[in-house]
């Protein structure tokens, strides 16, 4: 277990202003300050558990879909935006806050493009986050079908943050990018692929097969 470096900066920042404080209250002997540094050490401790990055080696068939994310399935259906063209299928994923926010590749394949487009904040729940929430989209090529998947920001979370490139070569189950304090992942699929889950299941990123492609 190792704690994804995009959460550094945050843990460090929380533990620097949290030892602070509660050296201060000590100087000054004020109960308040030392109550606030121990919250704040609190939330470091918190904050460390929320970054978490397990290490573990995926394993994939060769047309399996795996989880790009942590958390419970609660989009299962057909409600594809117009502008996807080719893809008949949504699957989303919401991350709670104890969820593990690093991301990971769905299948193997060629990323084709990547965009940021920034947004509102919606509750993930809703359907319009998927449309008008912070998020990224990135195109995923694969030999057997395309995927198109976001991530997105909920009401709390407020920056998605990913490491990829057009052009670039990806493996099933590779971390890409970690999001920061609950949020959505939204998957979209040609109609080819046979879904292995259902509304309501807990899935793990790199880990759990949610589809597969057909012949």
């Amino acid at each position: 277990m190792t704690i994804a470096r995009e959460g550094e900066p945050v843990i460090f920042g929380v533990l620097f202003v949290s030892v602070v404080i509660l050296g201060t209250g000590y100087a000054l002997s004020s109960t308040l300050l030392e109550v606030v540094g121990y919250v704040g050490l609190f939330l470091t401790a918190a904050t460390f558990f929320f970054f978490r990055e397990p290490e573990f080696e995926a394993k994939c068939g060769d047309r399996e879909i795996l989880s790009p994310a942590d958390g419970k399935v609660i989009a299962l259906d057909n409600e594809v935006p117009e502008n996807l063209n080719g893809y008949s299928k949504r699957f989303s994923i919401f991350l709670s806050i104890i969820d593990c926010h690093v991301n990971r590749i769905p299948a193997t394949g060629r990323i084709e493009d990547v965009k940021f487009k920034p947004g509102r904040w919606f509750s993930a729940f809703k359907p319009e986050a998927s449309l008008y929430n912070q998020h990224s989209e990135i195109d995923l090529v694969t030999p057997h079908g395309n995927i198109h998947f976001r991530q997105i920001t909920g009401s709390v979370a407020r920056r998605v943050v990913f490491n990829l490139v057009p052009g670039q070569s990806v493996r099933a189950g590779e971390r890409f990018g970690v999001m920061r304090f609950g949020s959505r992942i939204d998957m979209f699929l040609p109609a080819n692929v046979n879904m292995k889950v259902k509304i309501g299941d807990k899935v793990k990123a790199g880990k759990s097969v949610i589809g597969e492609f057909g012949e």
